[in-house]
């Protein structure tokens, strides 16, 4: 099981009543939503995603339009576990995910054993109210809050991806599931936006200390019919706080769109 630990002193805690604690003193308030925060970090700014891109996210992701990629990545999950399975959701955002893999483990009679972290406490808010079975906190992939050799899987979907983390959480034999944009996911919102689009750069996927199991492509189309699930998938990416005001207002004039949904999904083994 992926206990939390505390991010000051490295040891495990302990939940009491609404609180999280080590056995060095030190002591994590849990929210009324049910996460805690564990991200250390005295730098100022924006951490993570903000209320309006989450907002749009969790709007657009429950009309069903990624369902697809959540089925395949259920599938795999399903695939490479055992009858229980304990699982780090790295970068777990709103949850939409977690969810579904959850709900499907259990439907699959596998029995799961879900933590999902993310460094953004807007997204962990909307998270939380999903579901009271997973455990969730405010922390960092590059310094994931649970101790080393607890997880039989962790998941990343469209999150920083840190083999060195990961693998260290990992028992031996565990795995990655990881998602990722292939060269031309939502290349007519980019035609749309950008004067001069660029297709997505394919990174090599090869890991030391990892073995490639499996690469599954995830392609199709869908058509956006409402200038809201248009504006939703604008504001749910990058794209939105890379383009000034005029690029803005093309998104905002457009009422229906048919988009490309390109998908990569890789599954390592730690070894």
């Amino acid at each position: 099981m992926p206990d939390f630990i505390c991010p000051v002193c490295g040891k495990l805690l302990s939940k009491n009543g609404k609180m999280y604690f080590c056995s060095s003193g030190h002591n994590f308030d849990i929210s009324k939503k049910g996460y805690v925060n564990l991200l250390m970090s005295s730098a100022k700014g924006r951490h993570g995603d903000d209320k309006m891109m989450v907002r749009a996210r969790r709007d657009f992701l429950n009309k069903g339009y990624y369902d697809r990629l959540s089925q395949a990545l259920c599938d795999m999950v399903i695939k490479y576990s055992e009858k229980s399975v304990s699982i780090i959701d790295c970068g777990c955002g709103e949850c939409k995910y977690t969810m579904d893999i959850l709900n499907k483990l259990k439907n699959a009679g596998i029995c799961p054993d879900i933590s999902g972290i993310d460094i953004s406490k807007e997204a962990l808010y909307y998270g939380a109210g999903r579901s009271k079975d997973v455990r969730l906190a405010v922390a960092s992939s590059a310094k994931l809050p649970f101790e080393s050799c607890c997880a039989d899987m962790v998941i990343c979907i469209f999150s920083p991806f840190v083999p060195e983390e990961f693998g260290r959480v990992l028992k031996p034999g565990g795995k990655i599931i990881k998602a990722y944009p292939l060269e031309r996911h939502l290349w007519e919102l980019k035609k749309l936006i950008y004067e001069k689009p660029y297709e997505n750069k394919r990174e090599n996927d090869e890991q030391e200390g990892f073995e490639i199991l499996e690469r599954e492509e995830v392609k199709y189309m869908i058509s956006l019919d409402s200038n809201e699930d248009i504006e939703n998938l604008f504001k749910m990416t990058p794209y939105y706080y890379k383009t000034g005001f005029e690029d803005q207002k093309k998104a905002e004039a457009a009422q229906c769109l048919d988009v490309s949904l390109e998908f990569g999904i890789t599954v390592y083994e730690k070894i």
